[in-house]
């Protein structure tokens, strides 16, 4: 069954945006998007419509229809006003069946992500995409119903093309390996979060008086839990050089 035959089959049982249909031949093609990959698909299928229509044949409609609804095409609704033909209207799942048209909420997510970037200073970063359950569970059986076999799954394109536009809007560079802040995205919640990896301070300082340990010092009786030798503080000495210069840096980051 080649490219075309599985994309119709796909579309007269389920509505499919741009995104969702495309993402189905992903590994088919270089350097194309998968909206504009399932945008060209349904622009082919519409053509081959109209001409089969053209030659009198009533295929042509019922594929165009199909493309008018459940392909949310534009240009199949206009080949089928400009035919005299109704143009069906939408049915009552008017949304895409795999990602309930969330893909049109990224640019209101990369934002959201590139605001909460603003605080801090990093040189890479990642993106991280997290989906409900059912969501999953739903792709993976569409996948499966129609043996995709060049398909890409939705999680990695919404990390993609939300990584992409977040690193032309901040300039910074994607780091699959060690990112400095991963940007933890739920789409479907419309939900951004960060995880900032540990931070690193180096530096120099003198120790002008006797009595204070580099590190706090447990109490060697209860280790840290309190008793009478410790006066249940749980340490040997009441401060360290590490607890008095560990509490501005940790008010700074905010931990």
């Amino acid at each position: 069954m080649d490219i075309l035959q599985s994309a119709l089959k796909m579309l007269e049982k389920y509505p499919l945006c741009d995104h969702c249909l495309g993402r189905q031949f992903a590994l088919l093609g270089h350097g194309v998007e998968n909206d504009q990959r399932g945008k060209a698909i349904k622009l082919i299928l519409a053509l081959g419509a109209h001409a089969v229509e053209a030659s009198k044949k009533s295929k042509g409609t019922r594929v165009l229809k199909t493309l008018a609804t459940n392909g949310f095409s534009e240009t199949a609704g206009k080949i089928l006003q400009e035919m005299g033909k109704p143009v069906p209207v939408k049915n009552h799942a008017a949304e895409c069946f795999l990602c309930s048209d969330t893909f049109k909420a990224t640019d209101a997510l990369v934002k959201e992500a590139v605001r909460l970037l603003e605080d801090f200073e990093y040189t890479s970063f990642l993106v991280g995409t997290e989906l409900p359950a059912k969501v999953a569970e739903r792709e993976d059986e569409f996948r499966a119903e129609f043996e995709v076999s060049h398909g890409e799954n939705m999680r990695n394109e919404f990390g993609r093309t939300i990584g992409k536009e977040i690193a032309q809007s901040v300039g910074k560079a994607v780091d699959f390996k060690r990112p400095e802040i991963v940007v933890l995205v739920n789409p479907f919640l419309g939900h951004v979060s960060l995880q900032v990896n540990p931070l690193f301070v180096s530096g120099r300082y003198r120790k002008l008086v006797r009595g204070i340990p580099q590190s706090k010092w447990f109490c060697s009786n209860c280790r840290g839990k309190g008793c009478e030798k410790c006066d249940w503080t749980g340490k040997m000495y009441q401060e360290s050089v590490q607890e008095i210069i560990e509490k501005p840096f940790l008010k700074a980051s905010k931990v």
